[in-house]
C-alpha cells in the first residue's frame, strides 16, 4: 500500500501535534530529566578534558573533580541569590526614594505634572508586568532548586548506565550497517551539544568577567549577583543577551544618582556582548549548531511556551537533536533541511570540509 504525499504530510502533522502535546503535559517530568542530561554532558565532558590532560589523571579522579566543581558552583549560586535578596530587602527604602526622584525628573523633562510610577502603573499595568517577569524568573530558579535532588539522582543513574550504552546499541541494532549509522548519529548529537555547551560556557565566562569588572569599577551593588545573571542568561539565544544587558542597567538607574554612570555601564555591558558575540563566538561555534537564525528564534518561543525557563535555556540543543534525528529518515529529511542553516543537517564540520575539497567530476 502506497501512501501519497498528502497522507504522509497529514500523518507528520498529527505526529508533531501529538509530540508537542505530550511534551507539554509531561513537562514536570521531562524538564528535570532534560536538565539532568545537560549536567551529565557537562560533567562528563569536563571529566574527559581533565583525563586527557595527563595519563596520570585517571577518569574516576577527573569525574570526582568535575562533580565537586558543579556541586560547589550550585551551592555558590544559592548563597549569592540568598545574600542578594536580603541586601535588596534591606536597601528597598533607598531604592524607593530613587524611583520617586527619577519620576520627578521625568515630570520636569516632559512637562507632565502628575507623572509618577502610580499613574503609569494605572495606565499600563507596570506592576503586574514586572511581577509577572520576576515571577517567571524566580519560578524557573525555584523549579531547578526544588528538583535538585531529583536531577542529581538522574545524573547518578546516567553515569551508572553509561558503561552499558555500547551493549544496548548492539542489542537495539543487530545489523552492523544500522548500528554504525546509529553510532554516527549519536556521536553527531553528542559532539554538537558538547561543543555548544563548551563554547557557550567559555563565551559566558568572558562576558561575565568583563561585565563584573565593569560593574564593580562603577560601584554597582550586588555585582556578583548580576554577573551570575549575565552568565546564566547568555545560554538563552538572542533574548538572553539582551536581558543580560538590560537588567543590570535598569537596576543601575534605581541605584546610581548620575545618568552618566548608567550610560557608561550600558556601554561596557553592550560592548562586551557585541564584540564577543560578533567576533569570538562565531569563530568558536563554527558549524556545531547549524541552525538558521529564524529557527533559533522560533525554537526559543516554542520551547519557552512548552517548558518555561528551562525550555528557553535548552532550546538550541533540543532543536539540534530533533534536526539531526529528522535528517536520518527520507520522509522527514526535508524538515531537517529547513531547520538547518546550510541545508546539510546530518554532516558535521569535518565531513563538510571533506565535501568542499572533493574535486567535481
Amino acid at each position: 500500500m502506497t501512501v501519497d504525499n498528502t497522507m504522509r504530510t497529514s500523518i507528520l502533522f498529527l505526529a508533531a501535534v501529538a509530540l508537542i502535546t505530550v511534551l507539554y503535559v509531561t513537562r514536570d517530568i521531562m524538564t528535570p530529566f532534560a536538565l539532568a542530561i545537560f549536567f551529565w554532558l557537562i560533567i562528563d565532558a569536563f571529566a574527559r578534558f581533565l583525563d586527557d590532560l595527563s595519563p596520570k589523571f585517571p577518569y574516576w579522579l577527573a569525574l570526582t573533580v568535575a562533580i565537586l566543581t558543579v556541586v560547589i558552583g550550585m551551592i555558590g549560586v544559592v548563597l549569592v541569590v540568598v545574600d542578594t535578596a536580603a541586601d535588596i530587602a534591606r536597601e528597598s527604602p533607598r531604592y524607593q526614594e530613587r524611583i520617586a526622584d527619577l519620576f520627578a525628573w521625568l515630570s520636569n523633562i516632559t512637562g507632565q505634572d502628575n507623572l509618577s510610577f502610580g499613574s503609569l502603573d494605572a495606565q499600563f499595568g507596570l506592576t503586574s508586568k514586572i511581577q509577572k517577569g520576576l515571577a517567571g524568573f524566580a519560578t524557573a530558579i525555584q523549579s531547578v532548586l526544588s528538583d535538585f535532588m531529583l536531577i542529581a539522582l538522574y545524573v547518578a543513574f546516567l553515569f551508572a548506565a553509561q558503561s552499558s550504552f555500547p551493549k544496548k546499541m548492539d542489542d537495539l541494532f543487530p545489523q552492523p550497517e544500522r548500528r554504525i549509522q546509529a553510532g554516527k548519529v549519536g556521536e553527531r548529537i553528542r559532539s554538537a551539544i558538547e561543543k555548544y555547551i563548551g563554547v557557550q560556557t567559555i563565551i559566558s565566562l568572558l562576558q561575565t568577567v568583563i561585565s563584573y569588572i565593569g560593574m564593580t569599577a562603577l560601584g554597582l551593588d550586588n555585582a556578583l549577583f548580576w554577573a551570575l545573571v549575565i552568565f546564566i542568561l547568555n545560554y538563552i539565544p538572542i533574548v538572553g543577551g539582551l536581558a543580560a544587558v538590560a537588567l543590570p542597567c535598569l537596576f543601575a538607574l534605581v541605584e546610581f544618582d548620575s545618568l552618566g554612570r548608567v550610560a557608561v555601564l550600558a556601554a561596557v555591558l553592550f560592548g562586551a556582548q557585541t564584540v564577543i558575540g560578533n567576533t569570538i563566538q562565531p569563530k568558536m561555534m563554527g558549524d556545531s549548531m547549524n541552525l538558521s537564525a529564524l529557527v533559533v528564534v522560533l525554537s526559543l518561543s516554542l520551547w519557552a511556551a512548552l517548558w518555561g525557563g528551562v525550555g528557553a535555556f535548552l532550546s538550541a540543543p533540543l532543536t539540534v537533536i530533533i534536526m539531526i534525528i529528522l535528517a536520518q529518515f527520507p520522509t522527514t529529511r526535508w524538515i531537517a533541511v529547513l531547520l538547518s542553516a546550510d541545508g546539510e543537517p546530518d554532516l558535521d564540520a569535518e565531513q563538510k570540509k571533506k565535501k568542499r575539497v572533493m574535486p567535481s567530476m
